[in-house]
């Protein structure tokens, strides 16, 4: 018995040990299993080697899913532009708490955004770097919370909504890379503020155009910097300004930390507006761990004209406390 006992252990033991090193051929395993005297140590030797099975299938199944997953953010990385940490037009998610001036009254204002970019297809032209193909969409709410308990809606009042979606072509040049776009934007004024402004019922103005934007960008380390322009196609109201530029620059720190410092400044115009420079200014970090995704927490800052909805010739400003992830 201490024989069969000490065999059955070696054989146990030695599978272990090859199936870690190198995998036995299942052929030779199930004869080196029938070749056991024992009843009972056969059918442990064969219970083992079912369970080695189970386990490499297994581990078979898990790896090309996370061979995806893994190819799917290198994919993501490669068919567009870093994020570009202080553009106001970036899609991802965004939830902001702070103070904002507007319309000669400042209030508690809160802004929320939702959005995506996905690469449809990629091709390449006279033998040049690849060309990716991005559809995108986005929709950014802002809301005034001064007053949650006297109002029905204990949301708050929404504002304005913004809507956006579009499509553009990216490509990574040896030293420079670009992207070309073209979006629809359109605005629509909440009912809680028609409500508390019923000026606006005839103020009303639903700004809504199609962009054809260009952009550069360089990469300079772990600094960034770029700059474009666009021009309206089309617009409602008409005999708007058709030209827009914008411009900008950022850091981003140790992309392998669990904390990375991020600070970024963009600067956007529309000779539309009086005043016709916006600064966005944000500082911050982001958080590598405790999330399945990288989370950006930043404080944020925005002066000049209203970047939302019909306000775009009233004077602005906001500060806040903002999360945001580019999912």
């Amino acid at each position: 018995m201490k024989t069969v006992f000490f065999f059955l252990l070696i054989t146990v033991l030695s599978f272990s040990v090859q199936a870690e090193k190198q995998p036995v051929p299942l052929a030779d395993a199930l004869q080196a299993c029938s070749e056991i005297e024992s009843d009972y140590g056969r059918l442990v030797c064969y219970d083992n080697l079912s369970k080695a099975q189970n386990q490499n299938a297994q581990s078979d199944q898990q790896h090309p899913s996370e061979q995806a997953n893994e190819l799917s953010q290198s994919n993501t990385q490669t068919s567009q532009l870093p994020v570009l940490i202080a553009d106001l037009d970036e899609a991802g998610f965004r939830y902001s708490l702070g103070r904002m001036d507007l319309l000669g009254e400042e209030f508690d204002a809160m802004l929320v955004g939702l959005g995506h970019r996905v690469n449809v297809a990629d091709f390449s032209l006279f033998e040049q770097p690849e060309i990716y193909l991005n559809v995108f969409g986005q929709i950014r709410a802002q809301f005034d919370v001064e007053e949650l308990s006297t109002r029905n809606n204990r949301g708050g009042a929404l504002i304005n909504t913004d809507f956006t979606v579009g499509g553009e072509l990216v490509q990574h040049r040896p030293d420079w890379s670009w992207r070309l776009s073209y979006r629809h934007r359109s605005t629509h004024l909440g009912d809680e503020f028609l409500i508390e402004n019923q000026d606006y019922l005839s103020k009303r103005t639903n700004l809504s155009y199609e962009i054809l934007k260009f952009l550069a960008f360089k990469s300079l380390g772990q600094w960034d910097v770029y700059a474009g322009g666009g021009f309206i196609t089309r617009m409602e109201p008409g005999g708007l300004h058709p030209l827009q530029w914008q411009a900008g620059w950022q850091y981003r720190g140790d992309e392998s930390a669990d904390f990375m410092p991020l600070l970024g400044m963009d600067f956007s115009a529309w000779p539309e507006a009086d005043r016709a420079i916006n600064l966005t200014l944000r500082a911050g970090l982001r958080i590598n761990k405790w999330f399945n995704r990288p989370v950006d927490v930043f404080l944020e800052y925005q002066e000049g004209h209203a970047p939302y909805g019909q306000f775009y010739t009233e004077d602005f400003n906001y500060f806040g406390l903002s999360l945001y992830n580019h999912w």
